[in-house]
């Protein structure tokens, strides 16, 4: 039986895909939290890996090391940079790079989702009121860009795996995947700077964000949009990876 790879930075993004899925159970992957389930014929291996790309890079080795997945999936949310894309749309990024000191890297391509999981994807946003669109990966330490750095690029997304995962896939000859549902962008904005509040290793920092709140009150408001706008991009990415996986086909 083929193993496919999932990797996910955060709890809420992993839950929500769980919360999809049944029969799942955990297991060891080194010092990652990792779910696995069978789904479609396909052992899934989900690992939860913490933020940021170096996290996101050793999830990745520790799964190919434990299974040799024909596939690699990153999957959960990430922030627009246009205008053009609402709260609940999911991006399939067809390529990802790396921000270096807010220039964009060379752009990696990423493997195509087959037109049956695309279209099973469509449809189920479709019912919840959001789009699938094809899009580019902006993989960041947390910086945020202005838009004329990316105009040339098709709905970049800004996320902080990505580009990690996407080397180790290279490195070991698999395909990488990626679905991102949109959770903040210009309309709504993350209301503080992650580099604020976040150490070099991508850590959040609750001291941090406490006094940025207590120096700020009025972020308190934007800050509960913003967990409902992450409730809602998790849930979304969770329904249209689990809509992906359910076909028969083969990714990749």
């Amino acid at each position: 039986m083929e193993t496919i790879g999932l990797i996910a930075a955060m709890t809420q993004e992993s839950d929500a895909l769980l919360r999809c899925i049944e029969g799942w159970k955990r297991i060891a992957l080194g010092s990652f939290g990792c779910k696995s389930f069978i789904l479609s014929g396909r052992t899934c291996l989900l690992a939860t890996s913490g933020m940021g790309v170096r996290r996101a890079s050793e999830a990745a080795r520790n799964l190919v090391e434990k299974s040799t997945p024909r596939l690699l999936i990153s999957f959960g949310i990430a922030g627009a940079v246009e205008t053009d894309l609402e709260i609940g749309d999911v991006v399939a990024p067809e390529s990802v790079c790396r921000l270096d000191q807010g220039v964009p890297g060379p752009l990696l391509p990423l493997a195509p989702w087959p037109v049956a999981a695309w279209d099973a994807v469509a449809q189920v946003l479709g019912r919840r009121g959001a789009r699938l669109l094809a899009g580019t990966a902006v993989t960041t330490g947390g910086s945020q860009v202005t838009k004329n750095q990316l105009r040339e690029m098709s709905h970049p997304i800004l996320e902080m795996e990505t580009a990690g995962i996407a080397q180790v896939a290279a490195e070991n000859g698999i395909p990488l995947l990626s679905l991102r549902a949109i959770s903040d962008g210009p309309r709504a904005p993350i209301p503080f700077d992650l580099g604020e509040i976040m150490d070099e290793d991508a850590n959040l920092q609750a001291a941090r964000m406490l006094m940025t709140m207590l120096r700020r009150p009025g972020i308190v408001l934007h800050f509960r949009r913003l967990m409902r706008n992450t409730r809602i991009a998790a849930d979304n990415a969770a329904v249209a990876l689990a809509a992906a996986l359910s076909q028969t086909g083969r990714p990749g």
